[in-house]
């Protein structure tokens, strides 16, 4: 990942969380992506960016809960959405960039449940009814990632513990 500004404030997007600025000394990331994803958004020409942190792929109809607005893949894609559009972007410039949806409960419960794979066909799923789709992707596998999205550049970074950070 290249170093962030000395001023640089890291905005730490925790599960069920997402954050938008336009602020281009902040840093966004989420941590601790196993099965879930983080969706990385950029607007080139406003510099707006926003990035959530999806833990499950379907609200099935509970109720949106302001506290962790993008728990669910269904619901959080909305909110992600309406939110950079209320900060200026344009839904049809932004970049998009996905990474987690790791199978990381262990082979016999990764097949039974698939959650990250599930997380990541639900929200391919709801980007598409935004008229959108990912730019660039690191999904699947066994390992967990962070997610770094630096409004500065627009650019976003994905690692895993035993990996240096490579370029979405």
């Amino acid at each position: 990942m290249t170093a962030p500004t000395p001023d640089a404030r890291r905005i730490s997007v925790g599960i069920g969380q997402l954050a938008i600025t336009r602020d281009p000394s902040d840093l966004l990331v989420a941590y601790g992506l196993g099965s879930c994803i983080g969706i990385s958004c950029y607007d080139p020409q406003t510099k707006v960016s926003g990035l959530a942190h999806i833990l499950l792929p379907s609200s099935e109809g509970k109720r949106f809960d302001e506290r962790e607005p993008a728990r669910f893949a269904d619901t959080g894609i909305d909110v992600l959405m309406t939110r950079l559009a209320e900060s200026g972007a344009v839904a049809r410039r932004l970049i998009v960039k996905l990474a987690g949806g790791a199978a990381v409960l262990g082979s016999a419960n990764a097949e039974r449940f698939k959650i990250g794979e599930r997380n990541a066909d639900a929200i391919k799923e709801r980007l598409k009814r935004h008229g959108l789709s990912a730019t660039a992707m690191d999904i699947g596998g066994a390992k967990g990632r962070t997610l770094e999205l630096h409004p500065a550049t627009g650019k976003t970074f994905v690692r895993t513990a035993a990996s240096p950070a490579n370029e979405l």
